[in-house]
């Protein structure tokens, strides 16, 4: 069921018959990360962005228990719309099973950096804890004039972390059963083994990729313009279909 305790924003374009764009984001973030974004895709677009549920301002909503229960609030907050969804990281897990569930609701996908944990090519913890040290400076872009968390808000946040990648483990869905029209993106400042998961990923759907330059894996801060960018190709796709 829909979570009523999630915080959504919709940022309404003036037209109102302009195409719906749901951003949806990752762990250890929240949808005031898009804000730069939103306003890139404006006044083209009506943008709605929602903090998932346990994550930010959706801290009080009853715990996610499936990454189900992600997918289905994200179907929630589109109101029955059809709209173009563009998930980053762990929320482009998220909008995949939405699209899975409703093809009828998601009239394109887009899927930057997504987390997958389920596939066998998904690269061992060890090689992802190599290459970390060398994302910390694209983690901290676009923060700078945001509170540091407390210790506990880290704890916290951690925790959430922990078991939102357990949702992940098993196959919540298979990529034969994505009906819709999609793009993959990556940055492309972004490591080797997300470059490496992404390229794959393009050619395992049967899409194009878009490389988003100057930016890593968090390039909805680092380059808010070419992120927009890349919702605009995915709603171009949702035109096409």
């Amino acid at each position: 069921m829909s979570n009523a305790a999630l915080h959504v924003d919709e940022h309404r374009a003036d037209d109102p018959d302009a195409p719906v764009v749901v951003l949806v984001h990752g762990v250890l973030d929240s949808s005031r990360s898009f804000e730069a974004v939103v306003e890139a895709l404006a006044p083209d677009f009506t943008v709605v962005t929602y903090d998932r549920r346990g994550w930010a301002r959706s801290a009080g909503a009853a715990p996610a228990t499936s990454l189900a229960d992600h997918a289905e609030d994200l179907v929630s907050v589109m109101r029955e719309r059809r709209g173009v969804v563009v998930g980053h990281s762990y929320g482009g897990a998220v909008a995949m099973l939405a699209a899975v569930r409703r093809p009828d609701l998601v009239a394109s996908l887009g899927l930057f950096e997504p987390s997958m944990q389920w596939l066998d090519w998904w690269p061992p913890m060890d090689t992802i804890a190599e290459q970390s040290p060398d994302e910390q400076e694209h983690f901290r872009a676009g923060l700078e004039d945001r509170p540091r968390p407390t210790p506990e808000q880290r704890a916290r946040s951690q925790s959430l972390l922990a078991q939102e990648l357990t949702f992940i483990a098993d196959p919540p869905l298979a990529f034969t059963d994505l009906a819709v029209p999609r793009l993959v993106g990556r940055g492309g400042l972004s490591v080797q083994w997300r470059v490496g998961v992404t390229d794959r990923l393009h050619q395992e759907l049967g899409c194009g990729l878009v490389v988003i330059d100057d930016a890593g894996h968090t390039a909805h801060r680092m380059q808010p313009k070419g992120f927009a960018d890349f919702a605009r190709r995915v709603a171009e796709l949702g035109e096409d279909g």
